[in-house]
């Protein structure tokens, strides 16, 4: 184990509480969504996904902006998509990947994610590059198999995208359309990251975000 490795589990380890909003009971990522995002929601459960490589974007995947920069860091192993969905109209309040029903004990707000065209998506390097070329120099990507796919289900629930090329990628509708949303990592108390999840919607007028792991040199 590395030095680094070592830190982190002993801040894990360290980090028993988590937002004074959600309950002090210990949660799996799914219960802790449901519980912090505070209002009423159905439980969406889709495919399984492997992000090779463990780095991906966060992203509008008509856009893909933000997908020149750093990427975000996750297990490089497979991972259950679900999506919270409201129940009024059915959008989509929070998409998360799973890797783990451990209880959630900490976490890191990541990223925000920029979105233009009211989707938004968890794309590695390689998927960035299979759906730039699968673009048209007129179109962009939204065309054929891929726009077909968009457009079956409105407003978007999450689900697994896949290109003529073989790519897949998760893909969701972003709650009430565009805007900047956060993009947050979920851990175990063995420094295991349990969940990725982006944020759309939500009872309140605060974000949900995790509590910070304690840094163990402070």
């Amino acid at each position: 184990m590395s030095v680094s490795q070592a830190l982190l589990g002993s801040a894990l380890l360290a980090a028993q509480t988590l937002l004074a909003a959600a309950p002090s009971q210990a949660q799996d990522a799914v219960n802790w969504l449901r519980r912090g995002i505070d209002m009423p929601s159905d439980l969406h459960i889709s495919n399984m996904w492997h992000p090779r490589g463990g780095q991906l974007y966060a992203t509008d995947p008509l856009t893909l902006w933000q997908t020149e920069g750093e990427t975000l860091r996750v297990p490089d192993a497979p991972a259950r998509l679900i999506g919270l969905l409201e129940r009024e109209q059915g959008r989509t309040a929070a998409m998360a990947l799973i890797w783990s029903e451990a209880d959630v004990v900490c976490g890191e707000d990541l990223s925000t994610v920029g979105v233009d065209t009211g989707l938004a998506g968890f794309l590695t390097p390689a998927n960035v590059a299979a759906l730039e070329a699968y673009s048209d120099p007129s179109q962009g990507p939204y065309h054929g198999t891929y726009a077909e796919q968009l457009d079956a289900t409105i407003p978007t629930i999450p689900f697994i995208v896949e290109l003529p090329s073989g790519a897949t990628f998760p893909v969701s509708g972003s709650g009430w359309g565009d805007g900047g949303y956060p993009v947050a990592s979920l851990y175990d108390a063995d420094g295991n990251m349990v969940a990725l999840y982006a944020q759309f919607m939500g009872g309140t007028e605060d974000w949900l975000l995790p509590a910070p792991c304690a840094d163990p040199t402070s």
